[in-house]
């Protein structure tokens, strides 16, 4: 398909805006820079390090044997904005060195949670708060935050990056602009229009090339869709801005690299010395795969329930009218009922290479006992397998099978897609040379399940 390019440039409408929390962008795009800067100052007549004003001659020892570094990344508005240390734009990003691919997984700001023993609240308040009691003391504030996030996902979290929105309109507007498809007609009617007021801010559907101004209206716009698809507007402008830093034409010039330091060094807090950011970037070479994930509550049946529907909303009265979500099978009483979200951070984080293999997979009940196979696709969509909707469920019609049995054809008995279903599942693989029940002859997986059906409720 050909999209035509249109590039968008705003003049701000006031001399300020009231600055307020915007996207998430992953740390992965500071990874990447990093590289690019090291092969850079290869064509250069100055040394980068000596710019940094810190010469490194040994990269510690300590990552060698490490696959997998997870990063914590937060984006808050500070300045102006009237709630400043909100966390707003909470991701978890995980990179894998080994398989160059990299997982960007999104919190909702939203997510009611305990703060501690005896206060509850949004996630995206757990920071501000600690930073209050604390004296501002920014690395206690995101031990907290830290710690709340290894809770939810299971995952232990190595570093984390706190960054001002500013950052990201002057990095896109240092490299000129970023190309960004916009799948759907983006309408926003009450966008800040940075006097108190509002203005609309209108994205058609169409492939346009933004400055720094109008891809922070696309990654921040709060009335056009939804937290949960912001999410993903969010993790698109990172993969975006990652395709612009590894273009070679930037580096040819010693003043952008030094202005380009100047903005990271301005916005960014972390607790990364810099050995470990070149270490990490010499890891994320150019070819490094991002995978996008978020949660949301949006399914209304099987078939149409968005991947990633493990969230629910609660009735507002019980949390004093505010509008919050919930995990899965959490209540008022009990928020920490993190168990389905932590299934699938599990595949997210450690069976990642499934999502890139997105085999087409069916589900076949081979027993007289109805809604099988559908209510198992319910379960399989909401973690991401790729199920084909309408046409991922059906029966045997004439065979059963006593036990439930895992076919597969022409794939790898070792593929991540089907270590990760005998993780869920539970039940055994069965070579075949072809799909056997499926219609759709590119089907590689076919889940049959058999008499033994009622040993699998307990894996969902």
């Amino acid at each position: 398909m050909w999209f035509k390019k249109v590039k968008i440039n705003e003049k701000s409408l006031a001399q300020r805006l009231i600055p307020f929390i915007t996207s998430g962008l992953s740390v992965i795009i500071v990874f990447v820079l990093w590289l690019s800067l090291l092969e850079a100052t290869k064509q250069l007549n100055f040394n980068l390090f000596d710019f940094l004003g810190e010469k490194i001659t040994h990269i510690s020892s300590e990552w060698s044997e490490k696959n997998k570094i997870n990063i914590l990344l937060v984006w808050r508005g500070w300045g102006n904005h009237d709630a400043p240390n909100l966390t707003d734009t909470i991701i978890l990003g995980s990179i894998d060195t080994k398989k160059n691919i990299t997982s960007l997984f999104s919190i909702p700001r939203d997510l009611y949670v305990d703060i501690d023993e005896n206060r509850t609240g949004k996630i995206n308040e757990l920071y501000s708060r600690a930073l209050n009691q604390n004296k501002n003391d920014e690395k206690i504030a995101m031990n907290s935050l830290r710690q709340k996030i290894e809770e939810i996902t299971w995952e232990n979290i190595d570093y984390y990056v706190n960054i001002d929105f500013e950052w990201f309109k002057e990095i896109v507007d240092l490299f000129d602009w970023v190309d960004v498809t916009v799948e759907e007609n983006l309408v926003d009617y009450e966008y800040p229009n940075g006097r108190g007021g509002y203005t609309t801010f209108v994205l058609r559907k169409w492939t346009w090339t933004l400055d720094g101004e109008t891809a922070l209206k696309y990654a921040r716009s709060r009335h056009s869709t939804s937290d949960f698809d912001r999410s993903l507007r969010q993790q698109q402008l990172i993969s975006a801005l990652k395709k612009k830093i590894t273009e070679k034409w930037f580096f040819s010039s010693a003043w952008k690299i030094k202005e380009l330091y100047e903005i990271t060094n301005k916005y960014m807090s972390t607790d990364m010395d810099i050995k470990t950011m070149v270490w990490i970037a010499l890891k994320v070479k150019e070819n490094n795969e991002i995978l996008s994930f978020n949660l949301n509550n949006s399914c209304v049946y099987w078939a149409v329930c968005t991947k990633g529907w493990l969230l629910y909303t609660p009735d507002r009265y019980l949390f004093w009218w505010a509008s919050v979500v919930l995990p899965e099978w959490a209540t008022a009483s009990n928020l920490g009922e993190y168990s389905e979200i932590q299934k699938f951070t599990n595949l997210v984080f450690n069976y990642r290479s499934l999502y890139k293999e997105d085999y087409l997979i069916t589900i076949f009940n081979s027993t007289k006992t109805p809604n099988l196979a559908k209510d198992i696709a319910t379960s399989l969509t909401k973690f991401w397998f790729n199920l084909p909707s309408y046409n991922a469920i059906g029966n045997t019609k004439w065979e059963l099978y006593e036990e439930t049995t895992i076919l597969y054809n022409n794939i790898d008995k070792n593929s991540e897609t089907l270590r990760a279903l005998e993780y869920f599942l539970n039940v055994p693989l069965q070579k075949v040379e072809k799909p056997l029940y499926s219609n759709d002859e590119n089907t590689k997986i076919e889940i049959v399940l058999g008499s033994d059906y009622l040993q699998l409720e307990n894996n969902f």
